[in-house]
């Protein structure tokens, strides 16, 4: 799903500026048992290739915060999202996750995805008054009559509008404490925006980016 929603909006985006920003964030105040911790990284999509591509940039971002962070297709190649959500399998996934030693769970999915069409002026300028403002569109101190300055016409230049269309991606990471209470097990909850992305991959950059930093603060 992330691939082709990527694919279809960042093909009909014109060019402008990317722009990532942590938009929320929550940290329990159990939050620094995270830390020395084996944390298992696992990306919430279908496609499998998407989700080894999430899953190793992810890694790899917190590895290089120091965290022991492993993507879960290396350990956990045929893991499927859970689609019946009983106490029973969400309680089998779990040992099977500290089976393997690993106590911290890092689940990432896209939320949801925003569109925004914003209608502007092209640039440029409908006459000579825009151009060059009330100070010389009399020419006056350039010729001698200043009270019959030449009368000048406007710039023969229709501007068109242009319809400019924004896309904002925004993607969750919540974290888990697997040996914890399940009333505790919560640590924390990151949500960025990423609008207008140049390429499929920045938006992956992006995210693992403020995941990493957000984690290691």
């Amino acid at each position: 799903m992330i691939n082709r929603v990527l694919i279809f909006l960042l093909g009909s985006l014109i060019l402008s500026c990317t722009s990532t920003k942590l938009s929320n964030s929550y940290k329990s105040d159990n939050f620094e048992s995270i830390q020395d911790k084996n944390i298992i990284v696992v990306s919430r999509t279908p496609q499998e290739d998407i989700r080894k591509s999430y899953e190793n940039e992810i890694s790899r971002k917190l590895r290089s915060k120091g965290f022991n962070a492993t993507a879960s297709h290396l350990v956990f190649p045929n893991l499927k999202p859970l689609r019946n959500k009983t106490v029973e399998r969400i309680a089998e996934t779990i040992a099977m996750f500290k089976d393997e030693g690993f106590d911290i769970l890092l689940l990432t999915s896209l939320r949801g995805v925003e569109e925004q069409e914003v209608l502007r002026r092209q640039e440029g300028y409908g006459s000579l008054l825009d151009y060059y403002g009330n100070k010389y569109i009399t020419l006056k101190g350039y010729y001698d009559d200043v009270n019959a300055p030449p009368k000048l016409e406007p710039l023969n230049k229709e501007l068109q509008p242009v319809t400019q269309k924004t896309v904002t991606f925004i993607l969750e990471a919540v974290t888990y404490n697997l040996s914890l209470p399940e009333e505790q097990r919560l640590l924390s909850v990151v949500t960025t925006e990423i609008t207008n992305p140049s390429t499929a991959s920045s938006v992956k950059k992006g995210f693992a980016k403020i995941i990493s930093e957000q984690l290691a603060q």
